[in-house]
Formats: structure tokens, sequence, C-alpha cells
């Protein structure tokens, strides 16, 4: 009898081991996944913004001026937007709540950005040439890559970036 008990006590043990295992693995490879690193700075009229840029997050869905066309978004962020991002129905919903950039890839021939800081009471659009960004990695699921505009000279932000995002949310509507 003792000895199925302690057979009993092992197996339990063994099992809460490898439920550890895996839980560790699941966030790490969460973390390792879906990170950025680097700088977006700023020039406004009475302030200087430098955000650091730690997370990218990679969306898709239809772009807001053809519904028919489906692009990729990169959201960089200094704060996780992944719950905002996945409770959302619409691709628009979270610009609201993005303190840092957004960059649409796939919407036209150059790389269209939008910069929202201090609660969005600073905002900036522009655009860059397709060769601002490159990739180390691109898949349907995944983006990986560098990306360096610096608008500076035109009142417009410097931001440089590395970056490595699985697809968070594939939404079906823009708006």
């Amino acid at each position: 009898m003792e000895n199925l008990l302690n057979t009993q006590r092992v197996s339990r043990i063994y099992i809460k081991g490898i439920q550890l295992v895996f839980m560790f693995a699941i966030v790490a490879f969460t973390l390792q996944k879906d990170n950025a690193k680097g700088m977006l700075t700023y020039k406004g009229n009475k302030k200087t913004y430098h955000v650091e840029l730690k997370f990218a997050h990679f969306v898709t869905g239809p772009d807001s001026f053809d519904p028919n066309k489906k692009i990729r978004r990169l959201i960089f962020t200094n704060a996780s937007m992944d719950g905002r991002i996945k409770s959302c129905g619409v691709m628009n919903c979270v610009d609201q709540y993005i303190e840092g950039m957004q960059v649409d890839l796939d919407a036209a021939d150059r790389i269209l950005f939008w910069v929202s800081l201090d609660g969005q009471l600073v905002q900036y659009s522009g655009t860059a040439p397709l060769e601002a960004i490159t990739f180390s990695a691109q898949t349907d699921k995944r983006i990986a890559g560098k990306l360096k505009i610096d608008n500076a000279s035109g009142g417009g932000p410097i931001i440089e970036v590395t970056f490595d995002a699985l697809l968070l949310k594939d939404f079906a509507k823009h708006r």
C-alpha cells in the first residue's frame, strides 16, 4: 500500500513538473517572437519627445481606402497593446490608444506611417520609401526586420527600430 501511495505522489509531481515546463516554454516563445527595440524621437513646437519602442504588434486587414485590398500593419509602442488589439472588432478601433506609431505596408508604393504622442495631442503622418524597411523574415504569420525613417528635416520624427512580431489579429473590417 505504501509503495502505491509513493508511486501516485511521484506521478503527480512528475505531471506538475511537465506542466510547468510547457508553461515556461510558451511564455518564453511568446516573449521571444513578439518584440521591438528602438527609439522614436519627435521635436514638437514646445517639447522633444523620446519614446522607447519595446513592442511590435502585427495585424492584417482591409485598407481604409480600398476595403477589397488587404494590408499589413505594424504598431510600435512602449507598452503592450495585445489585449486591446485582440478585443477590437475592427482594424481602426485601436488607433485612439496608440502611443507610438503605426506603419501600413502594402497600402501604397511607399510606407505610410502615423505617429501619435501625448494622448494623441501630438500627431504626425508621413510616408517613407520602401527601402526604409528591411526584412529578415516575412511570412503571413510573422514579420521581422528593421525600420529606419528620418523625417526631421521636414519637421517629422526620427525612427529606428528592430522588430520581430507574430501576427496578432487578422481583421475582417477596417471600420
